[in-house]
């Protein structure tokens, strides 16, 4: 096997970590540290160096998927030449993906009995708050001046296009799966002052 790449430690745990994420996905707590050492490219002697058991990796796997980093950059990337309407449904597209990995991660590892908790680090419930300030403070700033033409504060527009977002991405929810466009234009007419 050829030598891996070097990386300063946190690099290494990161780049693990996007490995093992899909591979959890598809196998659940059933997957092998051979898999996730096959699929980075090192050996499982590195693995173990990076995460002393294959728990610890789970964990930093689930905790990473709640990483809003990368939607928080995605929103604030949205052209701000758009419509409300684009901006949001855009929006709300990436947070519905990352709603879904989320939910496909969770449940994979439920599926299998090793869901990903640790005493103190209830990741899902109690009280974590389910909402996302981050996300939420980038959807303010997509309303930005259109916030005008709303009879209601953003922050409350922001919050019911999060319930719909999520109830709609949601698989145990028993309704169909709404579009981005969908959401926005049921939020957006219910919301803006009449003309």
């Amino acid at each position: 096997m050829p030598r891996a790449p070097a990386m300063s430690p946190d690099e290494r745990r990161a780049a693990i970590v996007d490995v093992t994420i899909p591979l959890l996905r598809d196998h659940g707590a059933g997957l092998t540290t051979r898999q996730v050492a096959e699929a980075a490219g090192i050996a499982e002697g590195t693995l173990f160096r990076a995460f002393a058991t294959k728990d610890d990796l789970v964990h930093a796997c689930a905790t990473a998927a709640f990483d809003n980093s990368d939607a928080v950059r995605q929103l604030a990337a949205i052209s701000r030449d758009l419509d409300l309407d684009h901006r949001l449904a855009e929006g709300v597209a990436v947070v519905q993906h990352r709603i879904e990995h989320i939910i496909g991660l969770l449940g994979a590892l439920h599926a299998s009995g090793a869901f990903p908790l640790r005493e103190g680090h209830d990741l899902t419930h109690g009280k974590r708050r389910m909402a996302d300030p981050e996300v939420d403070a980038a959807f303010v700033e997509l309303i930005g001046d259109d916030a005008e033409t709303l009879r209601l504060p953003p922050e409350d527009v922001v919050n019911i296009l999060a319930h719909l977002t999520l109830s709609s991405a949601h698989p145990m929810f028993p309704v169909r799966t709404m579009t981005p466009a969908e959401i926005v234009s049921v939020v957006l007419d219910g919301t803006r002052k009449a003309r």
